[in-house]
């Protein structure tokens, strides 16, 4: 069924890919913040994003993106029925959402400054993205309390798709770009557990970096 629904949008990335772009061979490496659009307490990342271009005027690109996490804590309740003790305590949940994505696309070129050369490309691409979630909570006596409905420790994988938009300042001696980029959560098959007070994540995230062009244009 995942597949039956991608099929339309790897058909397009396919197109772009193989179209005859006026794109430069090069590898890029770029960081910045991630907020997450899925989830109403958002998680933060800082995104470490490695991408080649390795086909000189193809616009097809390969890319990896590791978000190194920010934990988030909020209070949770815990209850117990025995008479000694209070009937309820509040303790500190922490969780530590770990995100990486392998994804390939392709770019499409939408303006090019003639006095400068700066120029925006729309990059649009489809991976695989690995989620996986880390609970703790701080001071739990589990043999005395119980927290109703906790959330527990997640691995996930599934297809995602992205989309983004990159300005490059085209300079004689540098090539620096700014990036917005959306994702879209993992399609996995729904798992049969009580809803828990986080979902996959579709981090929304704004990069800045340097391309290190190995394949100039003729």
């Amino acid at each position: 069924m995942i597949f039956k629904k991608a099929t339309p949008i790897l058909v397009l990335l396919f197109a772009i890919i193989f179209q005859k772009a006026s794109s430069q061979s090069f590898i890029a490496l770029s960081s910045g913040i991630s907020t997450d659009l899925n989830n109403k307490k958002t998680f933060y990342h800082v995104p470490v994003i490695f991408r080649i271009e390795p086909f000189q005027r193809s616009g097809f690109f390969i890319e990896g993106n590791y978000s190194i996490p920010f934990s988030r804590r909020s209070a949770a309740d815990a209850y117990t029925a025995k008479p000694s003790l209070p009937g309820h305590v509040v303790l500190i949940e922490t969780i530590r959402p770990y995100l990486y994505t392998l994804s390939f696309g392709g770019e499409i070129h939408l303006y090019t400054n003639k006095e400068n050369k700066n120029s925006i490309y729309l990059n649009l691409s489809a991976g695989i993205c690995s989620q996986g979630f880390k609970v703790k909570y701080k001071n739990y006596d589990k043999e005395n309390y119980e927290v109703l409905n906790p959330d527990v420790n997640t691995d996930s994988s599934g297809l995602v798709y992205s989309i983004g938009c990159v300005y490059n300042f085209h300079q004689p001696k540098n090539d620096f770009f700014l990036m917005v980029n959306l994702q879209t959560p993992p399609l996995i098959v729904a798992l049969n557990r009580y809803a828990m007070t986080y979902k996959m994540i579709a981090p929304l995230q704004i990069t800045f970096g340097y391309k290190l062009i190995y394949n100039k244009r003729k």
